[in-house]
């Protein structure tokens, strides 16, 4: 597959930044292109975290002890094993960010870092 980068101002970017770091300018595109994607990934998996945990109460009701799968805010598989979901779930969505988690009754905690240490948040 070939791709063409047709904006004059961004390759003369990425050949001044090539010719900065000595390297070939495919790849700084390539790398650029991957940490945008892998941004867009930890994005839409937050998304799919934020959903699971507005469905909390409804998946501990109907999935407790089990697993789910979320895609787009939806789910789209669950099962007890996780390995077994999670191979059915590539088999289906590839290398989409589907987000699978356990369902527990257990309330979300959220944690953040503060000088060097762990602790819940209010």
């Amino acid at each position: 597959m070939s791709i063409e980068l047709r904006e004059p101002g961004l390759v003369e970017q990425i050949k001044r930044l090539a010719a900065d770091q000595a390297q070939p300018a495919e790849k700084v595109l390539e790398t650029a292109v991957q940490a945008h994607l892998d941004q867009l990934e930890r994005e839409a998996i937050h998304a799919e975290t934020e959903a699971f945990w507005d469905m909390h109460d409804e998946l501990v009701s109907k999935y407790e002890g089990e697993h789910v799968a979320l895609y787009q805010g939806e789910i789209v598989s669950h099962d007890a094993d996780a390995s077994t979901l999670e191979r059915r779930v590539r088999e289906e969505y590839g290398e989409l960010p589907v987000l699978i988690a356990p369902v527990a009754a257990r309330p979300r905690r959220d944690l953040r870092w503060i000088g060097g240490r762990i602790e819940a948040s209010r």
